[in-house]
Parts: C-alpha cells; structure tokens; sequence
C-alpha cells in the first residue's frame, strides 16, 4: 500500500520522535509498505529504506519568503499542485492502494485536498493536538477553517485523546471519530531495558511516605523545555522545597522563539540539569537514572487534549510517572495525577514509595506499542471506502492576509522586500566565492609549482 504523510515537523526533528506520523511510517517500513513523507522544512537525515521518499516544500517550489507567509498563516502566492501531482506520478505504485494521512490543519496541505481525492486516496486526518487552543501557547500555524474542512470532508478521522475526540465529534464528520492514542517504540525500549541493570528507590510503606523527604531522588523529563510543556512554577517549587532531589530536563531549551523564556528561571536552580538534546535512542539510558519520571505541563486547554508519548517510553522502564493537567492519562497503571504544586511535591513521594509491578506494566504497554497502533489504523482503513468527491477547499479565504490591517499589510511587504533582499545579496555573495574559488582552480592547475606540490602532497 502506498502511504503519504503531511507533517509541518521535519522527518529527522527531534531524533524523528516528534510525532506519531514518524513512527508510524517507520513501523509501515519494516512491513513493506511504501511512504512519502512530506515535510515543511528540509531535513538532513532520512531513512535508508527504497520504499522511503522525502519531499519538502523547498523541493515544491517555496521560497524562504513563501514558507514565512504560510507558517504565519498568510498566502503563499503560489500554486504548488502541479509539482505535487507530479512527484505522486513519480511515488505511487501502479495499481495500489493509496491513503494520506494529515499530521496537521496546515492550509498548504489542504489546498492539496481535491489532488488526493480524484487520485482516489483513502483521506485520513490524524488529530494529534487541540490547534484552537495554539494561540493560548504562541503559535500560530494551523487555521481551525482548515481542521473542520478535514473533519467534514476526510474518510477517516482519529483523535489522539478522548478530549480531542469529543471535541471533533461536536462539528460535522463523515464517519465516526476514532481514539488511536500514542504509542512506544517497544525495540528501542524494552531492549534497553533488558540490557540496563534497574536502579529502583528504597521502596518504603506509603503511609511512612514523609519519611522519602531526605531521599536523594533524581527526577527525570525528556522533551521541548518550553512554555508549553514545562510549569516552571511547579520545578520551582518542587526544587526549593526538596534541595536534596536532582530534577534532570532532558530536551532543547527555548528552541521556539515566539514562546516566553524559561531557561533563565530554570537555571537559577541550583538542583535543576538542563541536559539540552538527546538522542532518541539514548534516552533508555537515562531513563534507568530516574527514580520518578515527570510530565510537569502547564494547566491550560492545549495540554488538557495531550497524550504524550513519553509516558509510554517512561512506563517501558518501569518508573512510576507524576503528571500535572493530563486528564488523559489517569487510568494508566503507576501514572498519579496531581493539580497543585504541593499535591506534585507530595505524590512524588508516593510514587517513589510503591514498588512498580513489571508484569503490570508489560501487560498494559502490550497495547500500546506503535506496531499495535498500526494494526488498529489499517483495521479501520480496510472498512474505509473513500468518497467519490467532496467539496473543494475554499484557502483563499482562510489565509490571514483578508483580515490584517492595511499597516499590518504594508509592513509585512516592506519586510518581506528586506528578506528577499538578504536573500539575493547572500545568493550573490555564494556565486562570488564559487567563481573566485573556480579561477583560483584553474590558475593552480596551469601552475607547475602547484602541480608538483600537489604530487608530492598525495605521496
């Protein structure tokens, strides 16, 4: 089956562990299924795979000035269909069947819709975040006209959470709303685990659990430490209160410029490691490190609607986990939610106190591997037919541009003639020193001296 993944995140972002669209297009690999992974920006990895493709929009024809407008939610002022229609002549397999999947409400993506439907694609969108709240958070790229034309209009639709499904059932939908939630890379993890000896906590009754307060723990997270996933007021608490416990941050810090700092207030705790990036595949190691693995996320309506998948990854090396604003995750086997500062400090200390049961565990992530999540997936898409037509996206009106001020406008062209600018100017600069670098080649290759240092050089 040929499969085809639009994600705004990069198929080498964060070690390619960013999203569910990457590991479920690793897992269609390895089974022998062919995917085109388009992505926003161009990566510098990809797999090493023959039935693996990687388009970017560079590849589809946007410049630097066209990706700014359209990740801000402006008109790209180009039509990208045709350079499209033909990389899909080039992927797609002669009489195979044929699904999309929508990582994301991006209006690029959308204006793709018609494409898809008339080469007779099964139309999936996978709804992996609450994007009416991404304002909330400071970003802007996905448009809500967007994610309810997909809802309407897709063959198939799934929610990474139920908060996120009951919220899509509210609109209108052509088939029911789906719960496929995140998964774990069961090889990756469980071997390590099996390979790393376990460090566990001195296990104490939990009605002494006050007695854990001098415990030395180390507490442990891995992702974005940004606004969005870090409530710096709860590490700060946790920190102050608990000098002898070490927290360990694990992740890139402030990479989104458009969201407030937390690396300032983060650092300023004496307790608090800020790792900075890891490699996926290193992260089991750290996790035989914690006694406590955290997910300390801000209460607002974006994080209400997640299911991270790092609670997977934790629970594969058997770490009790504490949560903050996730309801989500509340039925999960050595999961504790807290709401307060002080309930997080004080359910650690829980946590920390019970021994975690690994035949427990095993048996609930024996669900929850990406292989199990791909079996679900393509169960629901054997009972999918896609539809004969639908209708047509209408982008033109989606865009921002209609609904900005005329200064805003000028000011976004006057910017936008900087940035082109800048662009011919470095482009100028590149061809000069290839040009220098080309004469100097030829003068040294006419040059005899050089000829014979050259020689003696390669001896």
């Amino acid at each position: 089956m040929d499969f085809v993944f639009l994600s705004t995140q990069g198929w080498d972002e964060m070690g390619g562990a960013g999203r569910p669209t990457h590991f479920l297009a690793r897992e269609l690999l390895t089974r022998g299924h062919r995917v085109l992974f388009v992505e926003f920006v161009a990566s510098e990895k990809r797999a090493a795979d023959k039935n693996f493709s990687l388009l970017n929009f560079s590849a589809l024809g946007y410049t630097e000035t066209a990706l700014r407008r359209a990740w801000f939610g402006l008109a790209p002022h180009l039509d990208s269909r045709e350079t499209l229609s033909r990389a899909l002549d080039a992927f797609e397999s002669p009489n195979a069947e044929r699904a999309v999947v929508y990582g994301d409400p991006f209006v690029p993506f959308v204006e793709w819709f018609s494409i898809f439907r008339a080469r007779g694609y099964k139309i999936v969108y996978d709804a992996l975040d609450d994007f009416e709240a991404f304002p909330e958070i400071g970003l802007y790229f996905a448009n809500q006209h967007a994610e309810k034309f997909l809802v309407a209009q897709c063959d198939l639709v799934i929610a990474v959470s139920t908060t996120l499904a009951e919220r899509l059932s509210q609109w209108e939908h052509r088939a029911p709303i789906q719960l496929l939630r995140q998964g774990f890379d069961a090889k990756l993890f469980r071997t390590s685990t099996e390979r790393s000896p376990q460090r566990s906590p001195p296990f104490r009754s939990p009605a002494r659990w006050n007695a854990a307060a001098s415990v030395p723990y180390t507490l442990g997270f891995w992702g974005h430490v940004n606004a969005f996933n870090i409530d710096v007021a709860l590490i700060e608490h946790v920190a102050r209160t608990r000098p002898q416990w070490t927290i360990q941050l694990i992740g890139p810090i402030d990479h989104d410029p458009n969201l407030p700092r937390v690396q300032e207030r983060l650092r300023a705790l004496p307790n608090v490691q800020l790792l900075g990036r890891v490699a996926h595949e290193e992260l089991p190691r750290y996790l035989q490190a914690f006694d406590v693995a955290l997910i300390p996320f801000p209460d607002n309506a974006f994080n209400r609607a997640r299911d991270p998948l790092k609670v997977f990854e934790y629970l594969s090396g058997y770490k009790p986990v504490v949560v903050s604003n996730t309801p989500q995750l509340a039925n999960m086997p050595y999961v504790y939610l807290a709401t307060t500062p002080q309930e997080f400090l004080e359910t650690i200390e829980r946590a920390a106190a019970i021994p975690v049961e690994r035949a427990v565990v095993d048996a609930y992530l024996d669900n929850c591997t990406w292989a199990a999540r791909l079996d679900q997936l393509l169960a629901w898409l054997r009972e999918t037919t896609p539809a004969a037509e639908s209708a047509k996206p209408n982008t033109a009106d989606w865009y921002a541009d209609a609904r900005t001020s005329k200064n805003v406008q000028e000011y976004i062209s006057r910017s936008e003639i900087l940035l082109d600018e800048r662009t011919k100017y470095i482009h100028s600069l590149e061809s000069d020193i290839k040009a220098k670098q080309a004469y100097i080649n030829k003068l040294q290759s006419s040059n005899l001296f050089w000829s014979i240092k050259n020689l003696f050089a390669r001896k």
